[in-house]
């Protein structure tokens, strides 16, 4: 992805360059950054074309619309409610991550159908996880799986469940989850690169986007438009695995496999276990997906004497231990 140019300017010198280090920790964010901390600094090209947005601490704001420019490039940094309203702002005193996200949510309504989507230098592998059986423990492995490669690299987290949970388990209060990234893509595949940004939640060095909130929104999602993300996603080149948690209630889940590089299959060696999965794979021979099986690495699960309560839990239990082994003999 190519990254375009922002300035942040303020009088907060140590405020400044504190906010340019949180904000390039992550190497998605979506922008370049260039500080300035005094008027006497401020180049004259920050006041044309030179950079995509400006975050503008009050005095700096001022001058700057004195000088002509643009609304829509500037975004104010506001410090105290004695500064005018304006349309556009975000609050100094937050968590640098709120502040990404806001830098990232302006950015994706400023986009143009005229941005160029450059591909970005990550090729994005996607590796699926699917069962017909074990549906309950999917989501803790599939977890567990991507903080595991995320020591590793950069790894993006998607659940298809229709009933995950993993919202109100993760605290996400956005109110905004996989199908709203859909729809917004829709509306133009230069804007996503920065709406992502402005929506992923962090667990562990796992990314992740909060699952749908409505399984009939998750449902009227047709096949062509989980793949245009997919694909984009992989495009825009911030991540070096995307993880699907998959369900059989997703338009197209078979050819979505078809793309994943590696899946894995929970089973386990009670109950119809095996019939339910011998099924599964009688089914994929009569369709001709026998490649998705080739690519499938299948887990049995033992019988674990606890299950935690809370995603904070699962890294310290048993199950951590046995993804671990999985990561092991996968050779990852």
């Amino acid at each position: 992805m190519k990254k375009e140019r922002m300035a942040i300017c303020d009088n907060d010198e140590k405020y400044v360059y504190r906010l340019q280090e949180l904000l390039e920790q992550r190497s998605s964010f979506p922008f370049e950054i260039s500080v300035f901390t005094g008027e006497d600094k401020l180049p004259e090209d920050v006041r044309g074309e030179k950079y995509r947005l400006i975050l503008a601490g009050e005095t700096f704001y001022e001058r700057m619309m004195e000088k002509g420019i643009r609304e829509e490039q500037l975004l104010l940094l506001k410090s105290s409610e004695k500064m005018p309203q304006v349309k556009e702002y975000i609050w100094k005193y937050q968590s640098g991550d709120k502040i990404r996200r806001q830098i990232a949510e302006y950015a994706a309504k400023q986009a143009s159908g005229e941005d160029v989507f450059i591909p970005g230098r990550k090729k994005g592998t996607l590796i699926g996880i699917f069962s017909p059986v074990c549906r309950e423990l999917q989501s803790s492995f599939a977890l567990l799986l991507g903080q595991h490669l995320a020591k590793q690299g950069s790894v993006l987290y998607l659940n298809f469940e229709s009933f995950s949970g993993l919202g109100k388990m993760l605290g996400d209060t956005q109110g905004r989850d996989l199908t709203d990234l859909v729809y917004y893509m829709e509306g133009g595949r230069e804007r996503l690169a920065c709406k992502l940004e402005s929506m992923v939640g962090h667990l562990n060095g796992l990314d992740y986007i909060s699952p749908a909130f409505s399984f009939v929104d998750l449902s009227e999602v047709k096949e062509e438009s989980w793949m245009l993300l997919l694909q984009t996603i992989k495009e825009i080149g911030n991540y070096d695995h995307i993880l699907l948690d998959l369900s059989e209630n997703v338009h197209g889940v078979l050819n979505i496999l078809r793309e994943c590089e590696k899946i894995f299959t929970l089973s386990h060696r009670e109950g119809m276990a095996k019939v339910q999965l011998a099924q599964y794979e009688d089914l994929l021979q009569k369709l001709d997906y026998e490649d998705i099986l080739q690519r499938t690495q299948k887990c049995e699960l033992p019988a674990f004497g606890r299950l935690p309560d809370s995603v904070e839990e699962l890294p310290h239990s048993e199950m951590a231990a046995y993804v671990k082994g999985v990561l092991k003999e996968a050779q990852w």
